[in-house]
């Protein structure tokens, strides 16, 4: 599965399963790809991740031999930042099913804990969705819902 979901022109999301996406993963893993405004400190994201069986985000992230070319930034596939570590754990707090984090990917310029606190809400809605599509506007207001506080231009 490869789908990508568009808001505007400065924001879109793809997410995939298996081979069919960025970087090629487990058949059970989903992967989500966030792309905002080139230059935006909260523009690029990537996260992929399975179910656990347990409350909470686990962290079992390998080396991914994959580059990515993303304008105006530099990716690092893996996780590097502390930070971004701490938001995955803290997102994951809400999360009634938990989550393995098998793949980051994280902008030099343009990753945040605000698209990584995101990114574990879709990829776990994804997850729960199963095979079922997910509505476009539902995987929207989520990727909101997670981050409320922020003016609706940083959306």
């Amino acid at each position: 599965m490869l789908r990508e979901f568009a808001r505007r022109e400065f924001s879109s999301l793809t997410a995939w399963t298996g081979d069919d996406g960025l970087v090629p993963a487990e058949a059970d893993v989903v992967g989500v790809e966030y792309r905002g405004r080139v230059g935006h400190p909260s523009s690029y994201g990537l996260l992929m991740a399975r179910a656990a069986d347990s409350p909470g985000v686990q962290i079992d992230v390998s080396p991914m031999p994959v580059a990515l070319s993303v304008p105006g930034d530099e990716v690092t596939l893996g996780l590097t930042e502390p930070e971004y570590a701490g938001a995955l754990h803290t997102a994951g707090r809400s999360l009634f099913r938990g989550l393995v984090i098998t793949g980051v990917g994280e902008g030099l310029y343009g990753s945040s804990v605000v698209v990584f606190t995101r990114l574990v809400a879709v990829v776990s809605l994804l997850l729960a969705a199963g095979l079922m599509p997910v509505d476009e506007a539902d995987l929207w207001a989520t990727w909101d819902g997670a981050w409320p506080d922020q003016p609706a231009v940083w959306r």
